[in-house]
C-alpha cells in the first residue's frame, strides 16, 4: 500500500511515436529492450531490404520505450542518450514524459520496479507466452504512485545516489569474476603435459530400475560449467525412463545432449544418491592419475568447453549429442598429481572468493528491490 496518491500513468506519460518509412537502400541502427529492468540495448544494423516492416519507430533520448510483447516481464525503460536516433519495430511504442507532471528519473525507476511489472502482467492480452501483449492505452491507464513533482525529485535523488553505488558494486563484482576466469586460464593453458580424458576417467554407472511407487530426487547440469542443480522430486509413475543413473560423490558426469555447451561437473557431496537419466554418463576419477578437485576445475574451464564444441553429432542444436568416446578422446592439461593439487588449491581459493561475491550480488539485488518498494510506498 502506498502513502502516495495513485494516479493513471497517463498523467505522466503520453504516447509519442515517431514513425519513419523503411527505404530498402537505407540502413537502420536497431535497438531492443531487455526484460527485468535491464534497459535498452543496441542490436545489429540492418538494411531496409532485410526487414518485412514497412515502418520503424525512431527512438528519442529521454522518452520511455516499451516492448508490447514482453512489458509484463519488465521490458520497459528510459531511452539513454547513447541510443538517441536508433530504431525499433512498431512493437515498441514510445512515450514522452510530461515535465509538468513527472520527474523523468522517477519514471525511470518506476519502470524498473517489479511491482509495476506485475501490474502490466494483469493487462497483457493473448494466449501463450509469445502473444501476451500490453497495449499503449493499457499502459497509460495503469495506476501508479505519483506524488507531486517536489516529492518525486526527492525520491529520485535518493534512489540515484543509492542505485549508483549498487551499480558500481555490481560492476566490480563482474570485473572480479572476469579476472578469476583469466587467472584460471593463466594456470591451465601453459601446462605442457596433455592427455585424453580417458587417462583419468573410467566409465562407472549405477543404474537402478524405476519403481512406479517410489519417489526420486533428480538433477540436471547447467551449461558453461555452472554445475549440478536439483530438479523437483519425481514419482516413478511420472517418468518415461525405465531406469535412472544414481550419482556418487566425486564422480565426473556430463550431459550427452549439452556437453558441447559445457554441461560437465564433478559430483559434490550434496548430490550423493541423486538420480539422472541415461543421457548423463558418469565416470570414476582414477586417483593415481587425477585429483578430484583439479578435475572439478577442469569441468568449469571454458578451454575444455571450447574443445567440446565440435564434438557433437547430429543436426540442429537439440540433437548435438557428445558421445562417450568423443568425450574421452578430448585432450586436457594433465600434469603430475602434485602439480594438479597445487593448481587446484589456487583455483579453489579464487572460486571461494567468487562465490562469496555472487552471494553478495544476490543480497544487493534483494536490497535494490526493497529500496524500490520503500520508495514507491512513500517510506524512503
Amino acid at each position: 500500500m502506498s502513502n502516495y496518491p495513485m494516479r493513471p500513468l497517463g498523467k505522466a506519460l503520453s504516447l509519442a511515436v515517431t514513425q519513419v518509412t523503411v527505404e530498402e537502400a537505407d540502413t537502420y541502427q536497431i535497438a531492443g529492450v531487455r526484460g527485468f529492468g535491464n534497459g535498452v540495448f543496441p542490436r545489429e544494423e540492418i538494411r531496409g531490404s532485410e526487414t518485412s516492416y514497412k515502418v520503424l519507430n525512431r527512438l528519442r533520448a529521454g522518452d520511455i520505450v516499451m516492448s508490447r510483447l514482453k512489458a509484463f516481464e519488465g521490458a520497459i525503460s528510459l531511452i539513454p542518450e547513447r541510443l538517441d536516433g536508433y530504431y525499433a519495430s512498431p512493437e515498441f511504442p514510445t512515450f514522452e514524459v510530461s515535465n509538468r507532471e513527472a520527474d523523468v528519473r522517477y519514471v525511470k525507476f518506476l519502470c524498473s520496479w517489479p511491482t509495476f511489472w506485475r501490474k502490466l502482467q494483469g493487462e497483457s492480452k493473448g494466449i501463450g507466452a509469445r502473444r501476451e501483449r500490453v497495449s499503449a492505452q493499457k499502459l497509460l491507464e495503469i495506476e501508479v504512485p505519483l506524488p507531486d513533482l517536489a516529492e518525486q525529485r526527492r525520491v529520485a535523488d535518493k534512489l540515484d545516489a543509492t542505485m549508483s553505488r549498487i551499480a558500481q558494486f555490481a560492476t566490480l563484482r563482474e570485473h572480479s569474476s572476469q579476472l578469476a576466469q583469466q587467472h584460471k586460464d593463466s594456470l591451465l593453458r601453459p601446462i605442457e603435459k596433455l592427455a585424453p580424458l580417458s587417462a583419468a576417467l573410467r566409465p562407472s554407472s549405477d543404474f537402478v530400475d524405476v519403481d512406479p511407487d517410489e519417489d526420486y530426487r533428480t538433477a540436471g547440469i547447467l551449461n558453461r560449467g555452472r554445475g549440478l542443480f536439483h530438479r523437483p522430486v519425481t514419482s516413478g509413475s511420472d517418468t518415461k525412463y525405465p531406469r535412472y543413473n544414481r550419482l556418487h560423490t566425486g564422480q565426473f558426469v556430463y550431459s550427452k545432449l549439452f556437453g558441447w555447451e559445457g554441461s560437465l561437473a564433478v559430483v559434490p557431496a550434496e548430490f550423493e544418491g541423486v538420480h539422472v537419466s541415461h543421457e548423463f554418463p558418469t565416470f570414476d576419477i582414477d586417483p593415481s592419475v587425477a585429483d578430484v578437485e583439479y578435475m572439478s576445475h577442469l569441468a568449469r574451464w571454458p578451454g575444455l568447453h571450447d574443445a567440446l564444441k565440435d564434438k557433437g553429432t547430429g543436426m540442429g542444436s537439440r540433437r548435438q549429442r557428445v558421445n562417450v568416446d568423443r568425450l574421452l578422446a578430448t585432450t586436457v592439461p594433465l600434469p603430475s598429481l602434485a602439480e594438479q593439487r597445487r593448481v587446484a588449491r589456487q583455483l579453489s581459493m579464487v572460486r571461494q572468493t567468487t562465490e562469496a561475491g555472487a552471494e553478495q550480488l544476490a543480497q544487493v539485488a534483494a536490497l535494490r528491490s526493497a529500496l524500490l518498494n520503500a520508495a514507491f510506498s512513500g517510506q524512503l
